[in-house]
């Protein structure tokens, strides 16, 4: 196990897998409503590595998740989740500067993961240009066939390592996260996340969750590799609808925009 460990420590810190100062081989976070509509997100994933002869990379990243929204306004929305099994190929394009990453998400998205008529598949293109070692450009797009029909969003990000204590990484609209390190077990920073997801329900409608929060957020390194944060912040824009197959939005849901709190524990390594 410890060979399997420094095996994956070597690969990550040979080429950044998520263009990020970390990897978090697993994570499990909780956040919670609690002002405004209440809700809770539960999120279980992990991101896996293997080394390819071309010296490019596999990152195999199954997660879980579950949505609860206590919606009283309307008619009660049930409980949804996600089950899903992303694969990404990491490619290198030439040894200085351009890279390439593939990725393919299929996912059953439903009330209790239902199996009848809820599997979706989509993903994403991202090219990566490195300028420097401290500064990488991002773009690509994200593709999903969501219940409502398909969902293309163009991508942009970038990988700055600042100086030794602050970096900025992300790709928008998905993420993008400031980190500034305190000492050896204190990081502190701001995040800025964007969901946007279809449900498949029982009574076979859909309801499509989008969501921006806005965040503070501190992490904890009680070891080297594990981590436990805390992040608090509002959402904002937030939308609830639903509808059937394929067609516009039928049913508008209340989901008011309010503060929300984050936990969160990984075993994560630095890059």
């Amino acid at each position: 196990m410890k060979k399997i460990i420094i095996l994956i420590v070597l690969v990550s810190i040979t080429f950044s897998l998520k263009a990020q100062p970390y990897v978090d081989l697993l994570s499990i976070r909780y956040n919670n409503g609690i002002s405004g509509t209440l809700f809770s997100h539960l999120y279980v994933g992990s991101d896996l590595p293997i080394k390819l002869k071309n010296n490019g990379y596999i990152v195999i990243s199954p997660f879980f998740e579950n949505w609860n929204i206590n919606n009283t306004v309307n008619e009660p929305i049930p409980a949804v989740s996600s089950l899903a099994l992303a694969t990404s190929a990491i490619l290198p394009i030439d040894k200085k500067h351009w890279s390439l990453t593939i990725t393919a998400i299929p996912r059953i998205n439903s009330e209790e993961l239902s199996l009848k008529n809820s599997f979706q598949i989509g993903g994403a293109l991202l090219a990566i240009y490195k300028k420097s070692d401290t500064f990488k450009y991002k773009f690509g797009v994200y593709v999903n066939k969501e219940f409502f029909g398909l969902f293309v969003m163009p991508l942009v990000g970038v990988d700055w390592k600042i100086n030794q204590n602050n970096y900025v990484f992300g790709v928008l609209p998905g993420k993008l996260i400031y980190e500034h390190q305190l000492n050896t077990h204190l990081y502190t920073g701001l995040s800025f996340r964007a969901i946007t997801n279809s449900y498949k329900l029982a009574d076979t409608n859909y309801i499509k969750i989008q969501d921006n929060q806005l965040s503070s957020f501190v992490d904890y390194y009680a070891t080297k590799h594990i981590v436990f944060s805390g992040e608090t912040g509002w959402s904002i824009m937030r939308k609830l609808t639903g509808g059937t197959d394929y067609n516009n939005d039928t049913f508008n849901y209340c989901w008011q925009d309010g503060l929300f709190f984050k936990l969160s524990v990984s075993y994560r390594m630095r890059l």
